[in-house]
């Protein structure tokens, strides 16, 4: 029996539209699904716990020890079973915490481990200031080893007179007399003693004066005695040779030298 395609339709459609056809679901049917997904879930939790504590388990046995070794740029190097890989440390993202430091393993037979060590430098050497070496004194007229000017140490006074000088102020004492010596053939005015014996003995310019070693006003203890390494300290003061018959007396002061002095080193009456 042929039948259009329109007539099979409508039965087709009427054939599904028909109640007994229906399956209708059981009431507990919603608990029924949630119960069933929710033992699918533990089962699936279960599994893959069993797996990873099997694979630790073949890990420890077959000798695979992760070693992390931490270079200076903060990345590791590490090779297990001849295999190579570089591995960048994780990253703490608690802010201002510090990482913790990691322990690395002791290397078994089957790992070999290799890490930049961090470049080995130098240490600087310290700078060690050298003491300042204080700049001769050359200001201020000169005082000899053998006198000031025209004056020179035994004269008499009549050999001083010869020399254009005055004798002013006498200061007689026992033997020795002080005078206030001027004139043209002194730098400077100055205060000299003469003995009746030895002559001039001492002379004491009253300017500052430098001696030919570039010691003068200003110049430091430490300064005189290192021109002058036979001086011999006193108080107040410093003596230091001039030559084979004389000496230089520098009176110190808070600025260092502030007077200096020639004498006669077989002198019978003054220093």
């Amino acid at each position: 029996m042929n039948i259009s395609e329109d007539e099979l339709e409508q039965r087709l459609r009427a054939l599904f539209a028909d109640e007994r056809l229906d399956l209708p679901p059981p009431p507990d049917a919603g608990t029924v699904i949630v119960t069933g997904a929710r033992r699918r879930r533990r089962r699936r939790h279960v599994v893959q716990a069993v797996a990873g504590v099997a694979a630790a388990a073949v890990a420890v046995a077959g000798g695979l020890t992760m070693v992390r070794l931490h270079t200076e740029d903060g990345t590791a190097a590490m090779s297990a079973a001849g295999t190579g890989t570089s591995v960048k440390p994780p990253e703490d993202l608690t802010q201002g915490r510090a990482p913790e430091p990691s322990t690395p393993a002791a290397p078994t037979g089957t790992q070999s481990i290799s890490a930049s060590a961090p470049p080995q430098t130098s240490p600087r050497p310290s700078a060690t200031p050298r003491p300042t070496k204080l700049p001769a004194v050359t200001t201020g007229p000169l005082l000899a080893a053998d006198g000031f000017g025209k004056l020179k140490l035994g004269m008499s006074e009549a050999d001083v007179a010869a020399q254009t000088i005055t004798l002013t102020d006498a200061q007689a004492g026992a033997g020795c007399t002080i005078y206030k010596a001027e004139g043209s053939g002194l730098p400077a005015s100055a205060s000299v003693v003469i003995s009746k014996t030895s002559g001039l003995v001492a002379v004491t310019p009253d300017v500052a004066v430098h001696t030919a070693e570039g010691i003068g006003a200003g110049s430091t203890k430490d300064q005189v005695l290192t021109v002058y390494p036979a001086a011999k300290e006193e108080a107040g003061g410093v003596v230091a040779p001039a030559g084979a018959t004389a000496e230089y007396r520098f009176r110190l002061g808070e600025t260092g030298v502030v007077q200096t002095s020639l004498t006669s080193a077989t002198q019978d009456c003054a220093g």
